[in-house]
């Protein structure tokens, strides 16, 4: 039970917090050290012990960083070649390597190029070719695509790749190279997606950073004694000015691999955690997670948010026990404006707060006349943090930088408070969750399909992400405009985009509205599709289908036996194999019953004499985003039951193939009969296994997995409980009331089962570590046409047997 404070042990609390390091008076000051290696260089010598930067289990001083990064500097200058300017690109996941190689070249004199780790050929080719980068550093799973584009272009031919799992740099000194730096060297090009065009990269200088870390500390008031925590990929903003606040308070910075809305706040509570910043529709992922009985037991002094729904501001701060608190900028400008954490007013209001003292902002017209409260227009921000321009985009720069104001492209008004607050947006953009999504990118990949003859994309709101993509495509002449061609056209460019830019929607339109200038018009266009709505589909449901006919509804069985909830797979016919929509009714029904709220557990069984013969071969995926659709409801599964709350059991009633034998895996225990049998027969047709079974196996059987996998023997219900696979035999008329009497037993009154749930089982970190390497893997066997072949193999066999 966590107990509320007292006024005299607020007090005392209030006492206890950390001096801030940099004073609130202070915020528009200088900051004592010009440029970031200078910061890493003066932490490093007044804190060398103390814990900088922590990722997973292993953790790094401020000493070590400043050693290993100035090794690597030396290794980019005698090895690379780097000279003063020159481009790195770093392209790697969440792990330490990725600030290490961001403060090596800046050591070495060199300007980093953050690249969206899930960047696919024709973002990183476009990428690498702008920056003039020399080097790249990456990692083995992202080497040969790299390799891949540096074959294909033969103006990046002499691009070095590095695998930071060997950087070379352990024989180097560990004195920092003689590169000095100034305030206004060139730190990052940080690509950003603007208002038109391809990704632009905003030139950061070394000021920029060192003044947006000094600006959020005063900010916040953290301490030393603090913990900052984060959980977006390390290529964007918000890793990197979390780094430069860790810096300059001398507090470690905890690096999550990815955001999960579902673990998110174990992890805050185990890492102690004291801050964090989200933005876009990561609070409301969070808050739709069901309450826990810990959620108000964190050590959170503040939550930063760039986009708290209005709605459920109150309700987040008193869920988790934290105040959260607007700051807005962008990657052109830092941080312009925030709201203090003691403006208690402000919550709930929208209010994105007061310029900091180093801002200046203004409402305009479009002629650049300011506006009275309450008049919206456009904002725009002058002061520092600024960037220096556009990287090779004179004109750009031009039109976004006037007079020394940053044209946001945000629509806002000025409240009689004092405060902003935000209306909307006039750039030709998609922000869906935090990612931004330059509508241009996405009607290039898909222009270049010939089945189009033009396309336009806009944003469509979503309750979950914001805003959603869609994409308005008119087809060339005898394409036809039904959802098969949108499949295949949205699979195509899908090919080309990072996954988040992939258009959900797809609406066919025989013409566009045009501007006398003859761009299209996405106001008349918008206008025209909700007056007149042509043909459209969503391709979100397809995802969530696979584009195959649904299962009658009572495929399903579910009933409650003594507060138990016994789903039971019904198409004994095909032994109950299960097709994307049986998948995901399950996953929806495990979801329903796991919350606890109406009863106690779950038992998963099968009708007739099979559990389930696993996937249904009679809809086998056609396209590889159909095969994507079909792993991810197999994922869909595995989330679904161990994110419950209750026990789940598994009642193993006969042959369990495949995919059907992997969720067993899933369930906290398998209980079966002596008919039970359990048949992986993937390696053999060519499939990949799919439910995180690369990871559940193992765990389970140990040493068996192997055999299990690429021997394919069918292991009866002896076997079977002698390896793990069971945890009991039982008589067929015993098997029901033993699994449910198994539930009961796990859930008796005043019990902990869900928190003892969540430590036994695997956590969901781990488990999309193996669906990544599973997708990666059913990838292959798709491109190489083993999984194709493999599957016409079964039916030219099955056909011969009559």
């Amino acid at each position: 039970m966590v107990v509320k404070e007292t006024p005299q042990r607020e007090e005392d609390a209030a006492s206890r917090r950390p001096q801030p390091a940099v004073g609130p008076e202070q915020m528009g000051e200088d900051p004592p050290t010009a440029t970031l290696t200078a910061l890493l260089a003066e932490r490093a010598r007044r804190s060398p012990d103390r814990e900088f930067l922590r990722f997973g289990d292993e953790s790094w001083t401020f000493a070590e960083i400043e050693a290993w990064t100035s090794r690597l500097a030396h290794r980019l200058i005698e090895v690379d070649g780097i000279q003063a300017g020159d481009r790195v690109a770093i392209m790697l996941p969440n792990i330490v390597h990725w600030p290490v190689v961001w403060l090596s070249a800046l050591k070495a004199g060199a300007v980093a190029v953050p690249v969206n780790s899930s960047y696919k050929q024709a973002d990183l080719t476009y990428l690498l070719r702008d920056s003039g980068a020399r080097v790249v550093f990456t990692d083995r799973g992202r080497a040969g695509l790299l390799k891949e584009v540096t074959d294909a272009e033969t103006d990046l031919a002499d691009l070095r790749i590095v695998d930071v799992a060997a950087d070379g740099s352990a024989s180097f000194p560990a004195a920092a190279p003689t590169v000095r730096p100034t305030a206004e060297t060139l730190a990052n090009l940080q690509y950003t997606s603007g208002t038109t065009g391809f990704p632009k990269a905003c030139m950061l200088t070394h000021d920029y950073w060192v003044r947006l870390g000094w600006t959020c500390a005063a900010v916040t008031g953290l301490g030393a004694d603090d913990v900052l925590l984060t959980a977006q990929p390390f290529s964007y903003m918000d890793p990197q000015w979390n780094t430069v606040l860790a810096l300059t308070i001398g507090a470690p910075l905890v690096v999550l691999p990815r955001f999960s809305a579902s673990g998110f706040f174990a992890d805050v509570r185990r890492h102690r955690a004291t801050f964090f910043y989200v933005l876009g529709s990561m609070p409301t992922l969070l808050f739709k997670q069901p309450p826990n009985p810990d959620d108000l037991d964190n050590q959170l002094r503040l939550v930063l948010c760039s986009g708290i729904p209005v709605g459920i501001h109150a309700q987040l701060e008193e869920r988790w026990g934290a105040p959260w608190r607007e700051i807005y900028g962008m990657t052109e400008s830092g941080v312009d404006l925030v709201a203090s954490v003691d403006d208690a007013a402000s919550v709930g209001s929208g209010n994105l707060g007061l310029p900091v003292p180093t801002k200046r902002v203004r409402v305009v017209d479009p002629e650049g006349a300011d506006l009275p409260d309450g008049e919206p227009g456009e904002l725009i921000v002058s002061g520092k943090p600024m960037m220096r321009g556009y990287w090779n985009r004179p004109e750009d720069t031009a039109r976004v930088l006037r007079d020394g104001w940053l044209h946001t492209g945000d629509v806002a008004l000025r409240r009689p408070d004092g405060g902003v607050q935000l209306v909307g947006r006039i750039k030709d953009m998609v922000r869906r969750g935090g990612e931004n999504i330059a509508s241009a990118e996405v009607e290039a990949a898909l222009e270049r399909d010939e089945e189009v003859m033009a396309a336009a994309v806009v944003a469509e709101p979503d309750e979950i992400f914001g805003e959603e993509v869609k994409a308005f495509v008119q087809l060339a002449a005898g394409v036809s405009a039904d959802r098969t061609t949108a499949a295949r056209l949205i699979d195509r460019a899908g090919r080309q985009l990072a996954r988040f830019k992939v258009p959900r929607y797809v609406e066919f339109v025989a013409d566009f509205p045009r501007t006398p200038s003859e761009r299209v018009s996405k106001p008349a266009l918008k206008a025209r599709a909700q007056a007149e709505p042509g043909v459209t589909f969503d391709l979100g449901a397809r995802r969530r289908t696979g584009g195959v006919p649904t299962t009658p509804p009572d495929f399903l069985g579910i009933d409650v036996v003594r507060g138990v909830a016994v789903l039971t797979l019904r198409r004994p016919e095909k032994l109950n194999a299960m097709d994307v929509a049986t998948r995901l009714r399950l996953a929806s029904a495990v979801r329903e019953a796991g919350t606890g709220e109406n009863v106690r557990g779950i038992v998963l069984t099968g009708e007739g004499r099979a559990f389930s013969a696993g996937e249904d071969l009679r809809s086998v995926p056609t396209t590889y985003a159909q095969l994507r659709t079909a792993f991810e409801s197999f994922h869909d599964i595995t989330r679904a039951i161990v994110q419950t709350q209750v026990p789940v059991i598994a009642a193993v009633n006969g042959l369990a193939v495949g995919g059907a034998s992997e969720i067993t895996l899933c369930c906290d225990a398998r209980i079966g009969t002596p008919a039970t049998e359990y048949y992986q027969p993937e390696n053999g047709r060519g499939i990949t296994i799919s439910n995180a079974s690369s990871l559940l196996l193992p765990r389970i059987v140990r040493n068996h997995a192997m055999r299990m996998i690429l021997g394919s023997p069918r292991i009866g219900a002896e076997e079977a409980l002698r390896i793990g696979l069971l945890d009991e035999i039982v008589t067929p008329g015993e098997l029901l009331d033993r699994a449910v009497d198994l539930a009961i037993e796990w859930t008796p009154e005043n019990n902990t089962t869900a928190l003892h749930l969540a430590l036994l089982r695997p956590r969901l970190d781990e488990i999309e570590q193996a669906f990544a390497r599973e997708d990666e893997a059913a990838r292959k066997t798709w491109e190489s046409g083993v999984f194709s072949a493999g599957i016409d193999g079964f039916w030219t066999a099955k056909d011969a047997r009559g």
